[in-house]
Formats: structure tokens, sequence, C-alpha cells
């Protein structure tokens, strides 16, 4: 697959390998062969990213049942950046500007919890796209397991596509987004997914009420937090076209919901069986 890696809107290739595949495996897709590899990393708005995705065949989906968030006990993430200075990551992660300290992500999170860490990727040359940009991907690992996941991301968006990547560096020039901002917007981001509660963080919401409704004939059960309006949309969408409706329930004390649901027993015919 080719086109935008990385932006401000969509999760990213860093989510999607850190949060999205683990979630998968845990939910009962076979983790033989599941693999993401990001080839080249592409931001807005040329792109220019190339990544490969493998994922294994699945006769049927596994029951669901997630309603135990647990603690944050570790913090990890990756810096990246594509056709701009290689600093930048490392001001994201630990900002120091004009000799004062700034706080960027590990100043956020080191005041809650010691075990952060933050890798750095500085992509450059043909692997870094057509178009400069940077960001950083965090995700919260809980004691029974759950992966929350926040991202910010500065990307030069705002020009048309054939503007060249020229163009680009100066759009990224002009908007005044500096490291240390984008560091702190993605801790910020964590902190808020933490406290909304829930299994999954907002971006994941979708997916795992859309794997509960195709799943077996069984009780499927899961623990969100607040319902985002793409989560609204999906229980719509799986009412009108899978004919499964979620029972919701508000605990009052923690503003999480409990949705529960029968799924509707979706099985892929075409793979082989012995």
């Amino acid at each position: 697959m080719k086109g935008v890696t990385n932006d401000q809107l969509d999760p990213s290739v860093d989510v999607m390998r850190t949060v999205t595949l683990p979630l998968l495996k845990r939910l009962g897709v076979e983790d033989s062969g599941m693999e993401l590899k990001v080839v080249k990393r592409g931001a807005k708005p040329l792109g220019g990213g190339e990544l490969v995705l493998r994922m294994p065949i699945v006769k049927q989906l596994a029951h669901i049942s997630m309603t135990d968030e647990g603690m944050v006990k570790r913090i990890r993430g990756v810096a990246y950046s594509m056709k701009v200075s290689p600093q930048n990551t490392n001001r994201m992660v630990c900002a120091v500007l004009l000799g004062l300290q700034v706080d960027g992500a590990r100043g956020v999170l080191n005041q809650l919890l010691a075990d952060v860490y933050v890798f750095t990727d500085a992509v450059s040359g043909s692997s870094s796209g057509l178009s400069p940009g940077f960001g950083l991907t965090l995700v919260a690992e809980t004691t029974s397991g759950c992966l929350i996941s926040a991202e910010a991301a500065a990307t030069a968006g705002g020009r048309a596509a054939g503007g060249g990547q020229g163009a680009g560096l100066e759009a990224l020039q002009e908007a005044l987004v500096v490291p240390e901002d984008v560091g702190r917007l993605a801790a910020q981001a964590l902190l808020e997914e933490v406290q909304r509660g829930g299994v999954v963080d907002g971006s994941h919401q979708p997916l795992i009420l859309t794997l509960a409704a195709l799943g077996p004939e069984e009780m499927h059960e899961v623990r969100l937090g607040p319902l985002t309006t793409q989560a609204v949309r999906t229980l719509r969408l799986l009412r009108d076209f899978a004919g499964v409706t979620f029972n919701i329930r508000t605990e009052r004390d923690s503003q999480t919901v409990f949705l529960s649901c029968i799924g509707a027993g979706l099985k892929n015919l075409a793979r082989k069986t012995t």
C-alpha cells in the first residue's frame, strides 16, 4: 500500500503496528503471518509512503469479553521525522530550547509514571516520502494487557498536492509548529484517553464493536469510554446491515460504558478445511 502513513486525522502506521495488530491477536486472530512493515514513511500533502501488510485468513472470529481496564504500568512510543532535522525527534522526547527546560513528552509523563521510553525514527532520503513532517505516537499498556494510544503530528498538509517538496517545507515552517508543542500535545492526548477509560482508546472503538457484532453467536461484552461519533455511527451501521443491536449500560462512577450483544456468527466459508 502506498500513500500517507502519518498525519493529524487518521491512526498512523505506528498505532496500527503497536496497538491494532496486538488487539487483533488478543481477539483471536492467529499471530502466524500477521505483520505490518513500514518501507517508507509519507506525510501530507504528497505522501510517498509505502507499507506491506500481511494478514492470516480467519475462519471465524473469537468470543470477546473485555471489561477490565487495569492500571497503566508503562508507556512506550516512537518519535519520527521525515525530511527535517533529526533533532526534532529528540526535542519531542525531551525538549531543551535556548537553555531553558521545556516539558516535552517525557516531562509531562514522567511526573506520573517512571517507566516511559520513546524510540526515535528519523528517516531521510528515499525512505522519507515526498513531504516533510514529524510527529509522536504514544502507547500506554495497562496491568490487564490493554493498549491505549494517542498521537500528534506536524505536517505541511495545508498546501496543494502539486506544491512540491520545497513548498511543503515552507508551509511547515510558516505553521510555526515546534517539536516541543507536538510532544506536549501527544502526552496530553494520551492522558485524556486514559482518563476517559475503557479497554481501548477512542480510535479503536469502532473496530472492537464490529468484531463483537460479527463474532460467534454468544454474548460479547466490552467496556469503553464515552462513545465517539464514529463509534455511534458504527453501532447504527451494525444494526442496519448485520442486524445486531447492543445493550448499553453506563457506570456512573467511572462514566465508562458497558456494551453487550449477541454476535451474528459470521464465518469465512471460502477457507479450505480438512
